[in-house]
């Protein structure tokens, strides 16, 4: 069983970031870093992660972490109907505002429960299963740049996975 959970915080981020409310965190975002470095940054973090495994587990370990560290080309966050949708390329997740939990379906196809959280001081969107968690910050840049900071943590990984990643605002056309 999964936790998902989406938490907004109202104050300055970490970082210098600047974290966006709501209102202005909803949009359709596009990846804009650079691939093929975010990708083998990511891989190297997660390889020291989980370096310390025996071979049996490693093979599905890294398969499973490389699942929960793929890089969307496509970000969309939107707010309707007293529901806040959360869609990574193909993964959707739609969970009510008011901080009831939902239960989702998560990438890997396993059951979650989502909720969103007002009280903390940053937009996350957790998954966390009895023995690991995944957490997605959101705050923007001094250029407007929405930066996605990811933390995979779990009991048998030697230590958590944290990256960040950017994405610029489409403009819609007119």
């Amino acid at each position: 069983m999964f936790l998902l959970a989406l938490q907004l915080e109202t104050e300055a981020g970490a970082e210098g970031g600047r974290v966006p409310t709501l209102a202005e965190l909803a949009g359709s975002y596009t990846y804009a870093g650079d691939r093929s470095k975010d990708e083998s940054m990511i891989k190297a973090k997660s390889d020291t992660a989980t370096a310390d495994m025996g071979r049996m587990v490693l093979k599905r370990a890294r398969s499973r972490l490389a699942a929960s560290t793929r890089v969307a080309e496509s970000l969309i966050i939107s707010r309707k109907g007293g529901k806040v949708s959360f869609q990574s390329d193909d993964y959707i997740v739609a969970v009510p505002e008011n901080g009831s939990s939902a239960s989702v379906q998560t990438p890997l196809g396993e059951t979650a429960d989502a909720s969103f959280d007002t009280k903390t001081a940053t937009l996350q969107q957790t998954v966390a299963k009895t023995d690991g968690k995944k957490t997605n910050t959101f705050q923007f840049d001094e250029t407007g740049r929405l930066v996605m900071q990811v933390r995979v943590t779990n009991p048998k990984l030697a230590g958590p996975v944290v990256f960040s990643v950017l994405y610029t605002r489409k403009t819609e056309p007119h």
